[in-house]
């Protein structure tokens, strides 16, 4: 019994000095084919500080072409991209290679940096077959393959002091149009982030109470760099209410690694008059003076029409329930009888003042009554109707 268990423990030993041996071999044999080093530029950042890695490689067998292939393994505890590769092959059997990567420590804790590496060696009537064969890539050409066990490139990450909302060089302008409105019109605001360092997605501004608001972000492809990728980011918003409102201050907390210095961003808060405008500015006693009367009596029951629709938002559906049309055929009567831009802007704003999409077309119709541009009533009371009914 005790000899069958030793049997069994020499299998086992015997077992694991095979693997060791066979690992130890493939290692010897990869350092014939090869050099490599990998290299950090910091080897103890902070987090989300950006690291530039260097991967090197350097045939040192020089019986074949050679082709390499590196490719860094994806981790939760980083973000890592190529930044650039560069390969010197114009020495006959003589290559090298360098990688380098951009790498941001997500974690802060001890990583391992892991990269998967690749040769291929050929001989020149392989190389030669395939370029004659339009395979212009490496990858199109026979070959051996190998695959190079490399260490792994140990990081110490550190925690930053204070929590912050950027890494990296940041600047943070804003500009808006008007601090003045009225209960009809829009409140443009632009901000413009920029700069380097590491890139997620930020919010500006949050809703604001009793404040429609539109929002906005265009971006600029990122480009990577060795401090990071560079950020042209635009936030746009548009904004409007009923009553006077502010804008908030905008404050990002930031820290630079090349300055080793923690900042602040800031945008300024805003304060907004939103004037009421007169019913008698939307109602005008007098369109036309030149050509009409003084005294209309037709003028005269057409201001109290607007009265009436300004203050009873119902009157239009009441009326069509006299008739015995189908409700297809009554839907959206008042915006259909409306006569005139002033007409419709009071039933807009009385009948469907909820709905958000209304204060464009207040506008266009506001700029055709008074005269500021100039435009088809029949064309802005179409697209009303199709984006009502869509």
């Amino acid at each position: 019994m005790k000899s069958s268990i030793r049997g069994m423990q020499m299998k086992k030993n015997l077992g694991k000095i095979v693997l060791l041996f066979l690992a130890l071999q493939r290692v010897i044999f990869a350092q014939q084919l090869v050099d490599y080093k990998i290299h950090a530029s910091k080897t103890n950042p902070f987090v989300k500080e950006p690291i530039e890695i260097t991967f090197k490689v350097h045939q040192k067998d020089h019986t074949n072409v050679m082709f390499f292939f590196v490719e860094a393994q994806k981790s939760p505890d980083y973000q890592i991209t190529l930044l650039t590769r560069e390969l010197d092959d114009e020495k006959h059997h003589d290559s090298s290679a360098v990688f380098k990567y951009i790498l941001f420590p997500l974690k802060a804790k001890k990583i391992n940096v892991r990269f998967d590496f690749t040769l291929k060696s050929s001989s020149d009537g392989s190389v030669a077959h395939a370029y004659v064969t339009d395979h212009d890539e490496s990858s199109g050409i026979e070959g051996k393959i190998s695959h190079i066990n490399t260490e792994p490139l140990v990081l110490d990450i550190k925690p930053l002091a204070h929590s912050v909302d950027l890494v990296g060089d940041f600047k943070l302008h804003s500009n808006i149009d008007t601090k003045e409105i009225n209960q009809y019109e829009n409140v443009n605001l632009h901000y413009r982030l920029f700069g380097n360092g590491f890139v997620h997605k930020i919010n500006l501004l949050d809703k604001i109470k009793d404040v429609n608001l539109f929002s906005d972000m265009q971006e600029e492809p990122l480009k990577l760099t060795k401090d990071g990728f560079s950020l042209n980011r635009d936030y746009i918003y548009s904004l409007s209410a009923t009553e006077d409102f502010s804008i908030p201050q905008i404050t990002l907390k930031a820290y630079s690694p090349k300055r080793d210095h923690f900042y602040t961003l800031s945008a300024p808060a805003y304060s907004i008059k939103v004037n009421k405008m007169d019913i008698t500015n939307i109602i005008d006693k007098e369109e036309s003076p030149q050509t009409k009367k003084i005294i209309s009596t037709q003028r005269v029951k057409q201001f109290f029409i607007y009265i009436f629709i300004f203050f009873s938002g119902y009157l239009v559906a009441l009326l069509s329930q006299r008739s015995y049309k189908s409700a297809k055929e009554i839907k959206f009567q008042d915006i259909k009888k409306s006569k005139s831009p002033k007409e419709l802007i009071l039933v807009l704003l009385n009948n469907y003042s909820r709905r958000e999409d209304i204060h464009n077309f207040i506008a266009e119709l506001e700029k055709v009554a008074y005269g500021d541009k100039q435009g088809v009533f029949k064309d802005i009371k179409k697209s009303i109707l199709k984006q009502f009914d869509s």
